[in-house]
């Protein structure tokens, strides 16, 4: 039974992290069922620009976090689609969060969010803070919060249509009927 398990997690870890090109359903964006009005994470992480990040700083916005590593290949090919996200909703209240984990200190992650051209606020987590949001079983994982600080949706991996979905999904957390 351990060996069964464990081959299930292995082969769901592998599964989450596949080239860009990888056909992917739109059945796979699902709403965190299991974490769906969870509470926001508490953290404090260093920011790439150089100070903290605090959860309760997001308090009173729709923020995306989005957790990637710089070794994976869906989370880089998504970088244009976020900085896309980040300004279509500029001046609005919300926030768009690369969180990087497993991708080295900060000295190793500084030039490749300058290589990738990252727009967005990056932070670097923990596998504490992961295991926080719910655990992190393929690469990219991105979840949802709403302005009052609840998980409202986890999406794993890069599917098509998750970016358009994830617009829907912001306009409608402002209050907004989706354009």
């Amino acid at each position: 039974m351990k060996k069964l398990g464990l081959g299930l997690v292995f082969t769901l870890i592998l599964s989450g992290c596949q080239t860009a090109d990888t056909p992917r359903t739109a059945s796979e964006i699902k709403p965190a069922s299991l974490d769906n009005g969870k509470p926001l994470p508490q953290f404090e992480v260093p920011r790439l620009t150089g100070g903290t990040l605090k959860s309760s700083d997001l308090r009173g916005k729709v923020t995306v976090v989005d957790f990637w590593a710089t070794w994976c290949n869906p989370c880089i090919a998504e970088i244009p689609n976020y900085n896309k996200l980040k300004e279509k909703f500029a001046g609005k209240d919300v926030e768009i969060l690369g969180m990087t984990v497993e991708s080295g200190s900060l000295e190793d992650i500084k030039p490749k969010v300058e290589e990738f051209k990252i727009q967005y606020s990056v932070v670097v987590g923990t596998d504490e803070i992961a295991q926080d949001f719910g655990g992190i079983i393929g690469w990219p994982t991105t979840f949802l919060v709403s302005k009052d600080g609840k998980i409202v949706k986890r999406i794993i991996g890069s599917p098509p249509g998750k970016i358009e979905q994830m617009e829907k999904d912001i306009e409608m957390l402002l209050g907004r009927s989706p354009q």
